[in-house]
């Protein structure tokens, strides 16, 4: 087994990596000559991480930000692709069920009852389903991820970080775009925008995307779906701005979207020879990359409907801001959860619904001066049902139907003080109140429901999430200290009467990092870092699915997280550019007895006897799940003159360490490892004179690494997993107007 660094090791080198910057930072300020061509300045982004429009060199928080040409640049499609350009970013998915890790702290499996770790936002919009958060990019203006708790300003769930997509907004000018793209596994691609002023005060934003693909993996079974991990995939948007006054802004957002395929769904047994239960019981399953062998004949199938409004209101010296959004998700989906062509643990139906609504009241100041401040109020209300159906031998059972209610209620406020000369001092603070219901009824679609019902409990919580920085400003940037908490609020393991009924308490984050952000050769090169400290508290762990065949998940005693983030932007020479990130991370459990999953022939000594068990497993000093100790993102981009027009080359490459998709007792349940793993990705764009059209050929995974999952588990009939994306390629056509 790979040997893992202790503290005192880890802190070294965080201790080395500091004393590098500094005299990395002592080299370039002593050779600054080195830089004094008229080179290009890096550009510049502006961000609203913190509620206010500003530069993100400027605010004392770890952040990575991609324009919307980054995104197409590195191949950012949707939100799981984000791992690739953000190290310390590991995005798995169980089916439709989305896992974001930043900095090791995520949640498994978020269903009616829990929610992600790491928060994720459209716009102003937090979605709170795991599910609904992995979706296509459509007319994206920036990506902002947020690293570390973000208990003050986006409070709910953000004990991890947050993810904010923000979309285009409505512009003065008649503009728009058509994209168009073909590529390999018969990908077919067409998306558009167009930007209509209606008047000097009234305009509107429409954007579509339709999106269809092959999939990635056959199915040897002909009982199932033809194939696996396709596309169809539908979206339209509408963005409507009407400036009531000069002092009065009003923003409104439409969107649907629409799934049916199996993305993701390709499952495959990982269980050593012999080993699962559907194996022995006559099943196959898919042994080359682009096979699979399911029973299972369904499809996700999955619609979305949400609407934003926000509006803004200059009222002296401070603004008025008021939020209010509403979605409404409806998804059914399938999956294979044994990996073979053997119905013994298929899942033909996981329905879910859920209905939210969200109202935000924020108070900004606008005017110079030493003080910036805001406060502000949260309320937020969900109602989700889901449940689990399983196809067994012995016929359709339940893992029940449950029903969660979520009742949220903040109060905030952020103020920074500038203490003259070059320092500053920000103080913050977010109280939570947090009520869940949770309902267990026994299933209207199967004949045997598992966990006990009916059920019903309900809890509260709340919780103070202060944050404190102070921060230096100097001539190449600044430096700051800071101190934060997140808490994500306690809920209801599905299913709700599982363990005793026992409600899951909230997850409690303590921060303490040192940053810097730092400028120079005027503008040409910037360094950016951190080093973190974590002290987390109360994990929400999900143990192995076996035995009853019901994942359960608990509280974890606490964990610590010790790590380093480095980020380097640099214009080296004309028309070239450079972009390096790199997280060093070292995480364990402390006192935490878990279980793990074994093989049944492991334990009985019978090496004929297929399937898994659970075991009692001793945690304590083990890497938090999902937490790699190294990952690095890589990426070139070159602009060549042809002609009258340009060609912009990037090539990009992004690493992960290995890491634990779940704890492994024995030898044999080796695969429940993501071995680490690199990908190689490039995109070539001729852009005309008149910046009108564009034609781009790119490819990602150009080297086809192949061991690389979305998700591997443990569970009742064996070990199962679900392959990365394999090599691809395509080509894009694009006008503007």
């Amino acid at each position: 087994m790979p040997m893992r660094m202790g503290h005192r090791q880890s802190l070294s080198l965080l201790l080395l990596a500091v004393l590098a910057t500094g005299v990395t930072s002592i080299s370039v300020a002593a050779g600054n000559d080195l830089f004094e061509l008229p080179l290009e300045q890096l550009e510049h982004l502006v961000v609203t991480a913190q509620k206010r429009e500003e530069s993100p060199q400027e605010i004392p928080v770890s952040i990575s930000v991609f324009s919307g040409a980054d995104v197409a640049s590195y191949g950012i499609r949707d939100t799981q692709a984000l791992q690739v350009a953000i190290p310390g970013l590991v995005f798995n998915n169980t089916g439709t069920s989305a896992q974001p890790y930043l900095r090791g702290v995520g949640t498994r499996f978020a269903f009616a009852g829990l929610e992600p770790s790491v928060a994720t936002y459209v716009d102003d919009r937090y979605v709170a389903r795991a599910q609904a958060t992995l979706f296509e990019m459509v007319d994206v203006e920036r990506i902002e991820v947020l690293k570390g708790p973000q208990g003050t300003l986006y409070g709910r769930n953000a004990v991890g970080g947050a993810i904010r997509i923000v979309t285009r907004d409505v512009e003065g000018a008649f503009s728009g775009d058509v994209v168009g793209t073909l590529g390999d596994f018969d990908l077919r691609s067409l998306s558009g925008t167009v930007n209509v002023p209606f008047s000097t005060s009234v305009g509107a934003r429409f954007s579509a995307l339709v999106k269809d693909r092959d999939g990635y993996a056959d199915n040897l079974d002909p009982r199932g779906a033809r194939d696996l991990d396709d596309r169809d995939v539908r979206v339209l948007r509408a963005k409507l701005r009407w400036d009531a006054s000069d002092r009065i802004t009003s923003r409104l957002t439409l969107q649907h979207s629409r799934q049916k395929d199996n993305f993701r769904n390709d499952v495959v047994d990982l269980s050593p020879p012999g080993l699962n239960a559907g194996i022995a019981a006559g099943g196959i399953s898919g042994r080359e990359v682009d096979e699979v062998a399911t029973a299972v004949a369904g499809h996700i199938d999955d619609e979305q409907w949400s609407l934003d409004l926000r509006v803004d209101v200059a009222l002296g010296g401070f603004d008025l801001v008021s939020i209010t959004t509403y979605h409404d998700f409806d998804q059914t989906t399938v999956t294979d959860a044994d990996g073979t062509s053997a119905v013994i643990l298929d899942v033909p139906a996981v329905p879910q619904e859920a209905e939210a609504f969200s109202q935000e009241l924020q108070l900004v100041s606008n005017s110079e001066g030493r003080w910036r401040w805001l406060a502000g109020s949260y309320f937020f209300r969900e109602d989700a049902d889901f449940e689990i159906i399983l196809d067994t031998p012995t016929g359709l059972m339940s893992q029940g139907d449950q029903r969660a209610e979520t009742t949220a209620f903040a109060l905030f406020g952020q103020a920074t003080r500038e203490l003259g000369g070059r320092w500053a001092v920000t103080v913050g603070g977010r109280w939570s109140y947090e009520n869940k219901r949770a309902r267990v009824a026994a299933s209207k679609l199967a004949a045997v429901t598992l966990p006990p019902a009916p059920f019903s409990d309900r809890a509260s919580w709340n919780e103070l999430t202060p944050k404190l920085t102070l921060e230096r400003r100097f001539g190449t940037g600044m430096a700051y200290l800071s101190y934060a908490r997140g808490f994500k609020s306690g809920g209801y393991n599905y299913a709700a009467s599982l363990n005793g009924g026992r409600v899951l308490e909230p997850e409690v984050l303590d921060m303490i990092e040192v940053g810097w952000k730092t400028s120079w050769a005027e503008g040409r090169v910037r360094f950016n870092g951190s080093v973190y400290y974590y002290d987390y508290r109360d994990l929400q762990v999900t143990r192995a699915a076996t035995g009853s065949g019901v994942n359960v998940t608990e509280n974890a005693a606490d964990a610590e997280v010790l790590g380093v983030d480095f980020d380097l932007v640099w214009n080296p020479v004309e028309r070239m550019s450079l972009t390096v990130g790199l997280n060093l991370l070292d995480s364990e459990y402390e006192d935490y007895v878990a279980t793990s999953s074994v093989f049944s022939s492991v334990v009985s000594g019978d090496p004929s006897e297929p399937g898994m068990s659970s075991t009692p497993f001793d945690a304590a000093g083990e890497d938090l799940l999902r937490a790699p100790d190294r990952s690095l993102f890589v990426a070139a981009e070159a602009r060549f003159p042809v002609g009258r027009a340009t060609l912009p080359v990037v090539v990009s490459y992004a690493y992960k360490g290995d890491y634990l998709f779940d704890f492994i007792a024995h030898p044999t349940s080796e695969r429940l490892r993501q071995r680490s793993y690199g990908l190689v990705s490039a995109r070539a764009t001729l852009v005309m004179p008149d910046q009108r059209w564009s034609v781009a050929v790119w490819g990602n995974n150009l080297t086809d690494e192949d061991d690389y999952f979305t998700d591997i588990v443990g569970n009742s009939a064996g070990i199962r997993g679900s392959r990365g994306e394999p090599r691809t390629w395509g080509v894009d056509v694009a006008y503007h107007f």
